[in-house]
């Protein structure tokens, strides 16, 4: 696996393309994001890679399209790496969970009124509120309808492979001490971006393809048979650990 290494100014320009670290690595990422490249896909990358716009010429494009390519089963590939404000338009910050959770997560501004913006790396699952009361609340995160009526020529689907990517981040203290146990040290803040567990165990995440009406666990790359054919898809990620957990994108093969 790889990642692709972008500076946050505008346009993001590429900087490097890098071997995924191993789990539990963390590097020094301020400044910088990720645009993860999935499992066993190929990606060129040269002078001429682009991330924006999202058309059929930019990297989040051809690594959608480089995954679909590894599952020739499937024919389509809905995917989302939450770069743009139009991205955070596909998130429902309004819907319920599979068993009733309350939308508790960290993004982006899709919509006004106000400004409205996204920064990449920063959609977040947030870790359970174990002092809610009356029960602890988990972080939960659903993706609005994605209709794939067109795609599939008004049929619908019934098996589904899904992927996601995951990262965490921790963020060390910016200080400049002169007294106690800090006298003389200078140290600024750093953003650690640290490779995580894909499927830890504290995370559940469910697809539905009747609008959320139903649920369904599913495991990522794994397909899932869902039995009837149906249109409107949507996926629910469930976060019932301690840690928050960074969405960096998410698809759907059918």
């Amino acid at each position: 696996m790889s990642r692709i290494v972008a500076d946050f100014v505008s346009p993001f320009p590429v900087l490097q393309v890098e071997k995924t670290p191993d789990e539990g690595e963390l590097r020094p990422f301020n400044g910088r994001w990720a645009l993860p490249i999935p499992p066993g896909s190929s990606v060129t990358v040269d002078a001429s890679s682009y991330f924006l716009p999202q058309d059929s010429g930019s990297l989040p494009y051809l690594s959608a399209e480089a995954l679909l390519a590894r599952y020739p089963m499937y024919s389509h590939i809905a995917w989302n790496y939450l770069l743009e404000s139009t991205d955070v338009a596909d998130l429902d910050l309004t819907a319920t969970g599979p068993s009733g959770e309350v939308t508790r997560c960290q993004t982006g501004r899709g919509t006004g009124p106000g400004v409205f913006g996204q920064s990449p790396n920063t959609t977040a699952i947030l870790p359970q509120n174990a002092y809610a009361v009356p029960s602890p609340k988990p972080g939960c995160l659903v993706t609005d309808t994605i209709d794939i009526t067109v795609p599939t020529s008004g049929a619908g689907a019934d098996e589904f492979m899904a992927w996601w990517h995951l990262y965490e981040f921790n963020t060390t203290q910016d200080v400049m001490s002169d007294f106690g146990g800090t006298l003389g040290e200078n140290t600024p803040a750093t953003r650690n971006i640290i490779e995580t567990d894909q499927e830890p165990a504290d995370l559940a995440v469910f697809i539905s393809h009747d609008d959320g009406v139903t649920w369904t666990p599913i495991s990522r790359l794994e397909p899932t048979d869902l039995v009837t054919f149906n249109t409107l898809v949507r996926l629910a990620f469930v976060n019932t650990g301690t840690t928050k957990l960074y969405l960096a994108g998410y698809a759907v093969m059918f």
